[in-house]
């Protein structure tokens, strides 16, 4: 037997994988968790194993692994929790490196959320732990075939108790409220959107804050500070290489320049990864005050969703000239969800 278990960062998740290794146990043999990311690691799991039963873990899962899971109907489980303690986690991991923390916690946030829209998936939700966790046992059980007594679901809880409580929740607004408004702020903007559809199914905009991004292709210094333009046209920023799902949407990027910076444009893209497409195009010219802003529609018509880049390049020379980037807001474009895939329309609540 082979079973996948996704979701975010976090003990929620780890439990959901500890619960289904225990069941397949239980019921059919030694099983073996293999931790991966995409399908050439599930190969190479397969290869290396060692046991009869394989249960495929991801807290980042691929584009194509993505693709691969809406292959695999009725042997795929979501956990869902609370986004922010995927990123706290991570920040902990990443000793306190906010900025690579929320860029990981935003690409597993958008892949865990798209492989809950894929076809025959079971997500199980933090909350209904929190409230039934035998409840969320024997529905685990049931979608590996396995039908569990109290006594069963009393023994396995007793053994792997179920860690999403009040307590936890509590413990996770006192570590929010003690951030830096900055990193709040960071996180906030790239995780909002899910933290909504995690409490209320809604689904707002997602701003990713400018030290999400990188200056000249070096993805260690972060687009937060005034970036030379110089005396040729060149790539100035880009960035973040972040998920999001299938649907239509909209990105609005501002800029601003220095004074030195008058009567240059810019080019922008918006861009899928791997394999490399352009999804739009725009222009930006700044104003009199040196503000310019453009907002680009574009659609991701994959079902496991892409993960997006943004490059500006400047058109012209301007030594002594100096950009600003502002944050960037994505949104999807309709407002009655009439246009929006039914992908995005189930994953996201719209």
């Amino acid at each position: 037997m082979i079973f996948f278990s996704i979701g975010l960062p976090g003990r929620f998740s780890q439990w959901c994988d500890a619960i289904v290794a225990r069941l397949i146990e239980s019921a059919v043999g030694p099983v073996m968790l293999a931790p991966v990311q995409s399908p050439e690691v599930v190969a190479f799991s397969l290869l290396r194993l060692t046991e009869p039963h394989l249960v495929v873990t991801s807290r980042h899962a691929s584009e194509g692994l993505r693709a691969l899971l809406s292959e695999a109907r009725g042997r795929v489980l979501v956990a869902l929790d609370d986004p922010r303690f995927a990123l706290r986690e991570l920040a902990a991991a990443n000793g306190g490196n906010f900025r690579d923390a929320t860029q990981e916690a935003a690409r597993s946030c958008a892949a865990a959320y798209v492989c809950a829209g894929l076809p025959d998936v079971l997500v199980i939700h933090a909350g209904r732990g929190e409230h039934d966790a035998a409840a969320t046992v024997a529905t685990l059980g049931g979608a590996l075939g396995i039908t569990l007594g109290e006594a069963a679901i009393g023994e396995i809880l007793a053994a792997l108790p179920c860690p999403s409580t009040a307590d936890a929740a509590d413990e996770l607004e006192a570590w929010w409220d003690s951030l830096d408004p900055g990193h709040r702020a960071l996180g906030g903007g790239a995780l909002g959107a899910y933290v909504a559809n995690f409490r209320d199914g809604g689904f707002y905009e997602i701003i990713w804050d400018h030290a999400l991004f990188w200056r000249h292709g070096e993805p260690s210094l972060p687009a937060d500070e005034a970036i030379d333009i110089g005396d040729a046209s060149r790539l100035l920023v880009n960035g973040p290489q972040i998920d999001l799902p299938p649907g239509d949407w909209q990105a609005t990027i501002t800029l601003g320049v220095s004074k030195e910076a008058t009567g240059i444009g810019f080019d922008v893209e918006i861009t899928a990864m791997a394999p490399h497409a352009v999804l739009a195009r725009g222009h930006i010219a700044p104003d009199g005050r040196g503000i310019g802003t453009a907002t680009l529609p574009f659609s991701i018509e994959a079902s496991y969703g892409r993960s997006i880049g943004v490059t500006i390049v400047n058109t012209g020379a301007a030594p002594g000239g100096r950009l600003a980037l502002g944050h960037v807001t994505l949104a999807p474009r309709s407002a009655d969800g009439s246009d929006i895939p039914s992908e995005l329309t189930t994953v996201l609540g719209l």
